[in-house]
């Protein structure tokens, strides 16, 4: 693989990563146009929607022609050594697993801190959470867990890519 093949992977990822990001806004607009008040943020709101689904396609449908775009002009050799198909498919799914991981370690922290401030604050009177609140906490433990799986056991989730697009192997 060369370098431009490696950028492209890696502007496929990030158009994953955007477009699952979009897709995630979604029911905020839809919540926001259920209030009579909201109806122009929730045009804003689809519209900051639109240009980052446009942003995802681009860079989904056209990575090569953007990592040639990135990177400089290389003027010495560059290395013959490859790497195959699987490794570069697994190294990707590590990588996104890393990143998701990441994301919900900082989710996590914040939901720890505003657990135990909120616990020393309230010990007589009690706390609790809103809905919302909660539903966030159960996004945040399902991204430590796809991440840790993605990071940790990348080579089912690999075999399992494979069978779907090959077939029975």
């Amino acid at each position: 693989m060369s370098r431009e093949d490696y950028v492209a992977i890696a502007a496929r990822l990030f158009a994953v990563y955007i477009g699952f990001k979009a897709v995630v806004q979604i029911p905020i607009i839809v919540q926001t146009l259920s209030h009579d008040q909201g109806v122009a943020w929730a045009w804003l709101f689809a519209l900051f929607l639109l240009v980052s689904l446009a942003i995802c396609a681009v860079l989904w449908f056209f990575p090569l022609t953007i990592a040639r775009n990135l990177l400089p002009v290389m003027t010495e050799p560059r290395s013959e050594q490859a790497i195959s198909a699987s490794i570069g498919l697994s190294l990707g799914l590590t990588l996104i697993g890393v990143w998701i991981l990441a994301q919900g370690a900082i989710d996590s922290a914040y939901w720890l801190t505003l657990l135990v401030r909120a616990k020393q604050q309230t010990q007589e009177s009690g706390f609790e959470l809103a809905p919302d609140q909660v539903a966030s906490m159960a996004a945040t433990a399902f991204e430590l867990g796809l991440g840790a799986w993605l990071v940790f056991g990348n080579a089912g989730l690999r075999r399992l890519i494979y069978k779907f697009r090959y077939g029975e192997q």
